[in-house]
């Protein structure tokens, strides 16, 4: 379905505030700091790319010629912006609402590349798993400390091993380190961009990293506070349930992203 170059179709307006584009990514942002219950808090990750996904679907998976240079630019600037705001953020649940913003963005890559799709929401849901990772782990700091803030808290490592490898695991998975599923969706969107795109996207994906090396900094290195190194600190730091399912959504991400890139490189 071709719009005219005048036109863009209201199911692409609506997606704007699924595939978060600033100003509009500000309602996700909102929204997810005012639920507190973690499961709405993991289906709000889960479900709103999901969403905007479907309102594309809807449009036809097509931008008329003249929106896409306009979209691209503001896609690639809304996904800069909020990686550069990860940056300057102490409160790990802004943290994460910001890196889903930041990742979702770049979804507009491939509806201007014009893939299908499928391809799209398993690109999202790669994104999205991640994220959800990050809130179980913010979850449980805000159970153990009431409170999950940046360098607050310092020797996580060493005051909660458990809880420390769960957030460094999900940090490197949320950095896109080869083996984890966003690896895959970003190599994915770099391959579908062009020059400039390329150039913003691979900007995008040094400072994830160089805030999520603050992340490590702030909560897992230093000296603990002494009331929380304590034996029963130490053995039951995250619930095993936590674990496991934390465990069973990070192999079932990493084998779906596998299998996806195997297929696109058959292709």
């Amino acid at each position: 379905m071709e719009m005219t170059p005048m036109m863009v179709s209201p199911m692409v307006l609506l997606a704007v505030f699924f595939l978060p584009l600033f100003p509009f990514s500000m309602v996700f942002n909102a929204a997810l700091r005012a639920v507190r219950l973690v499961w709405l808090r993991a289906a709000l990750l889960l479900i709103w790319p999901q969403i905007g996904v479907w309102l594309i679907a809807g449009a036809g998976m097509h931008l008329s010629q003249a929106w896409t240079s306009a979209v691209l630019a503001w896609a690639t600037g809304t996904s800069l912006f909020y990686a550069w705001r990860m940056l300057s953020t102490r409160d790990f649940d802004i943290w994460i609402g910001f890196y889903a913003s930041s990742a979702w963005a770049l979804a507009w890559i491939g509806v201007i590349g014009e893939v299908s799709e499928m391809g799209l929401s398993a690109t999202m849901t790669c994104l999205s798993v991640t994220a959800l990772a990050l809130a179980l782990v913010s979850h449980c700091l805000r159970n153990r400390w009431g409170d999950a803030y940046v360098g607050l808290r310092p020797g996580l490592a060493r005051a909660m091993p458990r809880l420390g490898m769960a957030t460094t695991l999900s940090v490197l998975a949320a950095l896109g380190t080869p083996v984890f599923p966003v690896f895959f969706a970003m190599i994915y969107l770099l391959i579908l961009g062009n020059a400039v795109t390329v150039v913003s996207v691979l900007v995008v994906w040094l400072l994830w990293s160089w805030a999520g090396a603050q992340i490590w900094q702030g909560f897992l290195f230093g000296t603990p506070h002494a009331e929380y190194v304590s034996e029963s600190a130490v053995r039951d730091d995250v619930p095993v349930f936590w674990t496991v399912l934390a465990a069973l959504l990070a192999v079932a991400a990493i084998v779906a992203a596998s299998f996806w890139s195997m297929t696109w490189l058959m292709h």
